[in-house]
């Protein structure tokens, strides 16, 4: 294990801004939605995986060892494990991104999602992680050391194939158990995030996090990193063949500016149902007949158990 490097303080400034940036300021705005689709639709899904994603933020301390990641030493603490302590942004962060990035990954894969959309999504988790993280470590909120392959503006990207890769690890597992689930267990939710980010670390992530903790040359160390990632694309088809169309089935003709532009700028239903409408046309003939009309009532989604339910009844996502 490589010694962390010295403490060093981060500005009151940086720490709010990073707050917010990291998590918060998403989960301000998810909080109501998920709490009026549970009151309303009795649909406890959103919320179960936000949730998850708070228990998922216990694992931050082994992550931040095996990934070499040191924070400053002034920040409001959380909790303490493996000897480093997390700060209190961490908690909201894994809930905004193991949580509700997660859920976005489930709400495309349920609704019918090809290879290339799989791929996608991966790529969209490594966007966003990148320009979240990039912005914390230059405000100086906390560093990665040690030996980094892939690193830009001071993010290695390697950790963007890792979390992005878990974000869909945890929407596949979601689009398989949700509608197997009914009543009271689907509370085992509750341990999805954890359970899909491990899948995603230990499961793919080993090669590069065995040789990232080793006395391996820089540039094994550089191939073992390569090959992570090359994996977590693979392990992207794999989720695929387990529960993605087929080429025979009809999709919406997802695209990476739609898959932004749906979960990021889709501010109102009626602008998000109008890019899903020609998402539909664009798909083919087929589309109408065998896709959701409304892709966020949970009734109309394609992966299941069972032959999708055909209603004009909205649900809420």
């Amino acid at each position: 294990m490589q010694p962390a490097p010295g403490p060093f303080d981060a500005s009151l400034t940086a720490e709010i801004i990073f707050f917010f940036v990291a998590g918060a300021l998403v989960v301000v705005f998810a909080l109501p939605w998920a709490i009026r689709a549970a009151v309303k639709s009795k649909n406890y899904i959103p919320l179960i995986v936000m949730g998850s994603g708070l228990i998922c933020s216990l694992l931050e301390p082994m992550l931040d060892l095996l990934g070499h990641l040191h924070w400053a030493r002034n920040l409001l603490p959380a909790f303490t494990n493996f000897g480093i302590t997390v700060p209190a942004l961490i908690p909201l962060c894994y809930v905004a991104f193991l949580g509700l990035e997660a859920y976005f990954c489930y709400f495309v894969i349920r609704n019918g999602a090809r290879r290339s959309h799989f791929i996608m999504l991966l790529g969209v988790g490594i966007i966003t992680d990148a320009l979240m993280e990039t912005i914390g470590i230059n405000l100086g909120v906390y560093l990665y050391y040690g030996t980094q392959p892939f690193e830009f503006l001071k993010f290695p990207y390697w950790w963007g194939f890792i979390n992005g890769g878990s974000f869909v690890t945890i929407g596949a597992i979601l689009a398989f158990a949700v509608p197997r689930l009914h009543g009271a267990s689907k509370l085992l939710l509750l341990l999805v995030a954890p359970f899909g980010m491990m899948v995603a670390y230990f499961g793919v992530g080993w090669v590069h996090i065995l040789a990232h903790n080793s006395a391996l040359p820089t540039w094994v160390r550089w191939i073992a990193a390569a090959v992570m990632m090359v994996m977590m694309v693979g392990w992207m088809c794999i989720l695929h063949q387990l529960v993605g169309r087929k080429d025979d089935e009809s999709a919406p003709a997802w695209n990476l500016w739609r898959l932004f532009a749906y979960s990021r700028f889709g501010f109102s239903k009626a602008s998000r149902q109008r890019l899903w409408e020609r998402m539909l046309d664009d798909a083919g003939p087929q589309a109408r007949a065998t896709l959701a009309r409304d892709p966020e009532d949970p009734a109309q989604a394609v992966v299941g158990p069972t032959p999708p339910a055909r209603t004009n009844t909205p649900e809420m996502v």
